[in-house]
């Protein structure tokens, strides 16, 4: 009772503070009512306190209901112009039809490309590669109107025939949301970041109707980061996202696909070869895509072409091969869900395997709009598909349909591109609702990663972003952090105790101080182990500590930090270990412990450091 009316109390006292604040500011303010707004505003957020776990939820699912909406307004969109367009092209006489359906991705290339130039200003970033470098270097902070802009050009560039996909813009629809909430509502950069990542799983999620994948995608392509108090905002706003897609949308799976399952054992090899394939065509889909945009880059310089005529030559070009291949469209899957079938002809599949990702860098590559996950989704059922077909005509009778191969290519050739395979995985169990061919496609889609990581070390997304000088990892910098020394965080003073010193010596220590990892060497002062909070927990807890030195008490496999460590050694473990604040800094010739490295401090240096040397990853060790 008496707890209930000290809550009522704290409430009613935070409004009256709250109303206190603007009393005050309206009467000795000395600006104008939007200033007066603002602080104001600034007032009600104080008292609101959204950074806490829990009304942080409430934050999350705004964004997942946002994106959701958006969504499924993107959806529409692209289905109502391209019906528009392409349904009023084919009541023309042939002769007309033939003439102008080319022109109608160069029309759309067109206007994208004179709204970059006059509304936007600024040449389109390069999608997720953007998302990913906003995460590791600019705090998840992503231009307020970039949403509106990236909707509207991914609706004209997809919906007039564009060869890139829906699924990657509506993502970066939903990290532009979700970091434009965290900015209005003055959040910290790790809130920020995380609110992009509940919008990047809630588009996805809305999309493909598979929020278990736009989850797991925000965390493994991302954000990097595995932890509890960023997993939950995601899940909860990715759950917001699909439910109201399928309000809209519908909940049947995204492919509607025949009931496939592994018909033998001795099919494994065969879908191992099948991801290698898959690995090595996702290397080919890469270097086809950037070398059609560096050689767009080539002639706009070389022959000064204005910058709004590039995307519509690209669209031209996509629209001379998809009139005679409309399943190269981008907001078609009719091609996917034939081969699925076992229904696509030898022919199709070959051209479409060998044209698409020429298509994608037509339209996307020359300045367009559009995703690579459609693209290389349909490149790997093409490739599946033709797989499939052969192995039944080798081995009839102890392989699956040709569909059951078209299915297993098509995720791990997206798994090669993307670098993702769990997040690949997810995915298509999720769009198939086929639990039964879950095994080879984890097969083949780990294999096509690994391969393709082999033949080739850039993603998708990384080949940009090595290009522009940042290298990201664990949602990290790299390309910062790895040249600087841990000996510029390092501190020297801390807690240390002998490897025989006693246990109630510990403990005395342990309440007279605020650390909670003790760091333990031997008599030559070698680092031998460290004593954290969990095991002090335990003797405290226990209290059979009588008799026992810290040798006895210690953790010995700690992961430690040398003098010759980078910063992004020191941050990658911070991110991966959960269960240590603190790394021991040692000698790599004697192995003395030299000092410690905070997980706080060595991020707020990493952060600091940043915004030394600009967003553009620029090597502090050439700054001097």
């Amino acid at each position: 009772m008496n707890r209930s009316n000290k809550g009522k109390r704290n409430w009613k006292r935070n409004l009256r503070v709250f109303f206190y604040a603007v009393l005050r500011k309206s009467r000795y303010l000395k600006g104008n009512h939007r200033t007066f707004f603002r602080l104001s505003l600034d007032a009600l957020l104080v008292q609101l306190n959204l950074n806490q776990d829990f009304p942080f939820l409430f934050v999350a699912i705004f964004v997942g209901l946002t994106t959701g909406y958006v969504a499924v307004m993107f959806h529409d969109a692209i289905l109502l112009l391209s019906s528009f367009l392409f349904g009023t092209a084919e009541v023309l006489p042939a002769n007309w039809r033939y003439f102008l359906i080319p022109f109608i991705p160069a029309l759309g290339g067109l206007v994208v490309g004179l709204y970059n130039a006059y509304v936007v200003k600024s040449r389109p970033g390069h999608g997720l590669a953007s998302v990913i470098k906003a995460v590791a270097q600019n705090n998840g902070v992503i231009g307020r109107r970039h949403w509106i802009h990236k909707t509207f050009t991914s609706v004209m560039s997809i919906g007039t025939g564009g060869g890139g996909g829906r699924e990657a813009p509506i993502l970066q629809v939903g990290a532009a949301i979700g970091s434009t909430v965290g900015q209005m509502l003055k959040f910290s950069p790790d809130r920020t970041r995380t609110l992009l990542g509940c919008g990047a799983a809630a588009g996805l999620a809305a999309v493909f109707n598979a929020p278990i994948g736009g989850v797991m995608f925000a965390i493994e392509v991302i954000l990097g980061d595995f932890s509890v108090k960023t997993f939950s905002p995601i899940v909860v706003a990715a759950v917001v996202g699909t439910v109201l897609s399928r309000s809209f949308l519908g909940s049947s799976p995204t492919f509607q696909v025949p009931p496939y399952t592994l018909v033998s054992n001795l099919e494994l090899p065969l879908y191992f070869i099948l991801g290698v394939l898959a690995g090595l065509s996702a290397v080919l889909f890469i270097k086809t895509y950037y070398s059609i945009e560096e050689w767009f880059n080539r002639i706009e310089k070389r022959f000064g072409l204005p910058v709004w005529a590039v995307p519509a030559i690209g669209g031209l070009g996509c629209g001379l091969i998809c009139m005679w291949l409309p399943g190269l469209y981008g907001f078609s899957y009719a091609v996917v869900d034939s081969a699925l079938r076992g229904e696509e002809t030898w022919t199709g599949m070959i051209s479409v395997y060998l044209l698409k990702p020429v298509v994608a860098g037509l339209s996307v590559g020359s300045g367009g709009s559009g995703g690579m996950f459609a693209p290389a989704m349909k490149m790997g059922a093409m490739l599946g598909g033709m797989f499939g077909k052969l192995v039944n005509m080798l081995v009839p009778g102890m392989t699956a349909a040709s569909g059951a191969y078209a299915l297993v290519g098509m995720g791990a050739l997206t798994a090669g591109i993307m670098r993702a395979p769990m997040t690949v995985i997810l995915i298509l169990f999720e769009v198939t609702g086929q639990y039964e061919i879950v095994l080879p496609i984890m097969f083949a889609a780990v294999t096509s990663a690994l391969i393709a990581r082999l033949a080739y070390r850039h993603s998708m997304e990384t080949y940009v972003l090595e290009k522009e000088g940042v290298r990201v990892g664990y949602g990290i910098a790299l390309s910062v952090a790895e040249n600087i020394s841990v000996l510029d965080v390092m501190r020297t003073d801390f807690i240390k105790f002998n490897d025989v010193t006693r246990v109630e010596k510990v403990l005395e220590v342990f309440h007279s101080t605020p650390e909670s990892n003790f760091l333990v060497t031997n008599d030559e002062n070698q680092f031998v182990g460290m004593i954290r909070l969990e095991e002090m927990s335990i003797i405290l807890r226990d209290g059979m500590f009588a008799g026992l030195i810290a040798e006895d008490v210690m953790k010995k496999e700690v992961p430690v930090l040398y003098d010759s460590s980078k910063l992004d050694e020191a941050l990658k473990f911070f991110e991966v270990a959960d269960y240590t604040n603190v790394l021991p800094v040692i000698s790599k010739r004697s192995g003395k412990l030299l000092g410690i490295v905070r997980q706080e401090e060595a991020f707020s240096y990493y952060r600091k450091q940043m915004n030394l040397y600009g967003s553009d990853g620029a090597d502090p060790s050439r700054s001097a």
